[in-house]
């Protein structure tokens, strides 16, 4: 007989009380300890279990929302999960389609980053499972668009507060653990560049806090880099480490060594502009010794020795200087 779908928590993340989650089965006490049960009531034999409220397909797509969580934090959820399917299928003959509907639904945002979805209620929030997606007749692509609309319409407003001492830095800080799901709606950042500038560098080190900046300086970039490292280790909810940076094209993981400021990319252009013109010139000046001295040998002869030699020396002095191969 197929058990029903388990209701998969948040609880499993840490990021909901667990009161809200389904109660474990007690272990028995020790046989010292066990006493006869009193024997109940006629009427209290006949009571049913309090039931899960029932709702719609419609209230529960209402609910959907995108959450985001590291790769290595959800590995460590599904390991949770795995426990306790395992322990509630031992009694089943054939537990693998069981435990493929109540697998949790995931996909890849970028790099280390990983998306789920959860329902989010008044009395709790339940994460979304392979069987749940199926019994709504949806794929996950599907649910993806889903749930990002619902965010925007809920969460979709981008509330950006300067960082105190350091206000080169902006920070979103919310409570309702969609901070970060708030980097999924790309068209609200597109809308802010045009305060900001094309470039943004963020950090989402948990679910409830982003930090970025729209500054590629090294130093600040550092701090940037600090703050999120030293977020994500001691709050809860965590998600990664890594930075980001913001494209028309969506999303990217963020590497500060090929990254250089406009300005000094215009020094550097400039530089070797000037390198350029330097070696046509000297190459120019060299064809034009050459050409002179068969004019000079027939005038007066071959030049002396000492005279070539300085000659020589003065070209060299006039190439630029050359990395040695």
């Amino acid at each position: 007989m197929r058990k029903p779908l388990l209701p998969l928590l948040l609880c499993l993340l840490a990021g909901v009380p667990a009161a809200l989650a389904q109660a474990p089965v007690a272990e028995a006490p020790p046989a010292a300890e066990r006493q006869a049960p009193a024997e109940p009531p006629p009427a209290a034999q006949e009571q049913p279990a309090p039931a899960a409220p029932a709702r719609s397909v419609e209230e529960d797509l209402a609910a959907l929302r995108p959450v985001l969580i590291g790769k290595r934090y959800l590995e460590q959820a599904r390991k949770r999960l795995a426990v306790q399917l395992a322990r509630l299928g031992r009694s089943m003959d054939d537990p693998e389609t069981w435990y493929e509907d109540n697998a949790l639904v995931a996909r890849e945002f970028v790099a280390d980053v990983r998306i789920m979805y959860a329902l989010e209620f008044k009395d709790g929030a339940q994460l979304v499972s392979h069987g749940m997606m199926k019994g709504w007749g949806m794929d996950i692509e599907r649910l993806h668009q889903r749930a990002l609309a619902n965010l925007d319409r809920a969460h979709g407003e981008i509330a950006v507060k300067p960082v105190g001492k350091l206000p080169w830095l902006s920070v979103i800080e919310t409570e309702d653990g969609y901070a970060a799901s708030r980097v999924l709606l790309h068209w609200r950042w597109a809308e802010l560049t045009l305060k900001l500038g094309d470039v943004l560098v963020l950090g989402m080190p948990t679910r409830d806090v982003v930090v970025f900046t729209s500054t590629l300086e090294p130093d600040k970039l550092a701090q940037l880099q600090e703050t999120v490292e030293t977020v994500e280790r001691h709050q809860g909810r965590p998600v990664t480490r890594r930075l980001f940076q913001w494209t028309p094209q969506g999303w990217q993981e963020f590497d500060a060594p090929l990254q250089q400021p406009v300005e000094q990319q215009g020094e550097q252009r400039e530089q070797q502009g000037g390198g350029e013109r330097k070696v046509v010139d000297a190459s120019a000046k060299a064809e034009a010794d050459v050409a002179r001295q068969p004019a000079d040998a027939q005038e007066g002869g071959q030049p002396r020795q000492e005279d070539a030699g300085h000659e020589h020396r003065d070209q060299q002095g006039n190439q630029p200087l050359q990395h040695r191969q």
